[in-house]
């Protein structure tokens, strides 16, 4: 009789499995370029940039634009590849006669994809920080600064959750998901974060609550002004909207693979 407690290794060596094979990919190559194109942009700034106002924004700011593009695009790249890769690669018929539920195989794909990304995006930014944060204009100290990384770090996990599931449910469904996934958050969320957008259209995205609970420290108030509106959501409801998209993504992406029957 084949157990849960039988199941979990063979779901744990899927997950490594997965893990070691997305660091093997273009996408990470594209993603790895971006980390360090960050990187060198760092250097650059660490040792020709003075002012003091500069300085001290040049964190928050570079988390809140390039590393937010950089969580957009880990989401859907390695999130559409949990159910597409299998799928292209034929790997979904040979688990299909193995004893494992579909819904866990997608679960222990998904984990592994959660924990690559965090350690890509994660690392980077620890790398950046201790980069800058030598600089003699900033107003904290490194241990501060290091602090804040992890709280951007957390920030950007729940960026990778959110848009993960979403990219999941999307690979369940269509035929070409990184499309699909690409027109959702350099299309939809960017019109919707638009300034002259109308708060009940901003609702409607997931961005309005990331940047909801992104950390404010230095970040221009006049530029989340223009992304959140005039009334944004308390940090609380923000992080259970956002808690509560990706556990319904995620349900939705598991009944879909479940129940849909797949070309090989």
């Amino acid at each position: 009789m084949f157990t849960k407690a039988n199941a979990f290794p063979a779901y744990l060596a899927l997950s490594k499995v997965a893990l070691r094979q997305m660091f093997w990919t273009r996408r990470t190559v594209l993603i790895l370029i971006g980390c360090a194109l960050s990187l060198v942009i760092a250097l650059i700034f660490r040792f020709t940039v003075g002012g003091r106002v500069t300085v001290n924004g040049f964190i928050p700011q570079i988390t809140l634009i390039l590393y937010g593009l950089l969580v957009n695009l880990c989401a859907i790249f390695y999130g559409t590849a949990i159910i597409s890769d299998e799928i292209e690669g034929k790997g979904l018929t040979y688990l299909q006669m193995r004893p494992l539920h579909k819904s866990t195989i997608l679960l222990s794909k998904f984990a592994a994809y959660l924990v690559g990304t965090l350690a890509i995006i994660g690392g980077s930014h620890l790398i950046l920080t201790g980069i800058v944060a030598t600089h003699s204009k900033l107003d904290k100290n490194i241990l501060y600064h290091i602090g804040m990384s992890l709280r951007y770090t957390a920030s950007m996990a729940l960026s990778l959750l959110a848009y993960g599931a979403l990219a999941a449910a999307l690979a369940a469904r269509f035929k070409h998901p990184v499309l699909w996934g690409l027109l959702f958050v350099m299309g939809w969320e960017r019109i919707t974060a638009a300034p002259f957008m109308q708060m009940g259209i901003k609702r409607l995205s997931i961005s309005h609550y990331l940047l909801s609970v992104f950390p404010r420290y230095k970040v221009s108030r006049g530029l989340l002004d223009d992304f959140l509106g005039a009334s944004p959501p308390p940090a609380w409801v923000a992080l259970l909207v956002i808690l509560l998209l990706t556990v319904g993504l995620l349900w939705l992406a598991i009944r879909i693979f479940r129940e849909r029957e797949y070309l090989m």
